[in-house]
This record gives C-alpha cells, structure tokens and sequence, in this order.
C-alpha cells in the first residue's frame, strides 16, 4: 500500500489515498499554507506542523486572513466566535487524522461525514427553531 507521500507518484489509486488528500486539503485551507512551502523543506511536515500546534497555540498556525474574518464578524467573547474557533480546531483534528502516513490509521469516510455535520450542527445551533428547522440560514 502506498503512504501519503507516494499517492501522488504511483498509480494506484485508493480511498485511503484519497482520504490522505483529503486530509492535506483540509491542513492547507485553515492553516493557509502548502506542504511545499519553503519551511517544510528541512524535515517537518505539514502534518507535523499542525500536530504540534494542536498541543500548544493552536490558533497562531490558523491563516490570518481567516482569524481576521471571523474577528471582524464576532465579538471575541462571543459564544458564535467561540464555536467558530472549535470548527477551526476540529478542523486542523480531522485534517490530521485523515493525513496518517499509514492509511489504516488515517479516518474511515463515515466518521469523516459525522465529523463534518456535527461541526455544521454547532455552528447551526444558534439558528435552531423548536421544531427543529433553522431560522433563514444561508451558508456562504
């Protein structure tokens, strides 16, 4: 079976591969940065990048232009901010998870899925009726 850093080169393709890929996806789009980026050059990953991040400031490695945004939308103390931040951080979780050199460790597509609506579901909460429907959301 082929690691994370051979999918691109060989010619087997996989859901595991894809999964990786995935997972890459998702590290690039919160951190703004590319597994190509000249500071991964000597050894540390994005993944690893990430990881380590996720046991410290995790916030610092979130794309500025993101932490920008979600600033200037919320209040900081404010309990939508909060749970934005969360998604964020969920979001790095699962990119890591999904990105295991070894594609046994990485997550299976369903609990990717439930992850993914249950990140939905809380940033929903506010906008939740009593008979379960959502008071006129759009997602952008």
């Amino acid at each position: 079976m082929l690691n994370g850093t051979e999918y691109g080169a060989g010619n087997i393709v996989s859901t595991n591969g894809d999964i990786y890929s995935y997972g890459i996806l998702v590290l690039e789009t919160v951190t703004g940065k590319r597994p190509t980026d000249n500071r991964f050059r000597q050894g540390l990953s994005l993944r690893e990048y990430v990881e380590q991040a996720l046991h410290g400031e995790t916030m610092d490695i979130v794309d500025s232009q993101l932490t920008l945004e979600l600033e200037n939308e919320c209040a900081l103390q404010d309990s939508s901010y909060k749970r934005k931040i969360d998604c964020l951080i969920s979001l790095l979780r699962l990119g890591v998870s999904c990105s295991h050199e070894l594609p046994l460790s990485r997550m299976r597509t369903t609990d990717i899925v439930n992850e993914l609506h249950a990140m939905r579901e809380s940033l929903l909460r506010e906008y939740r009726i009593e008979d379960g429907s959502y008071v006129n959301v759009t997602l952008e």
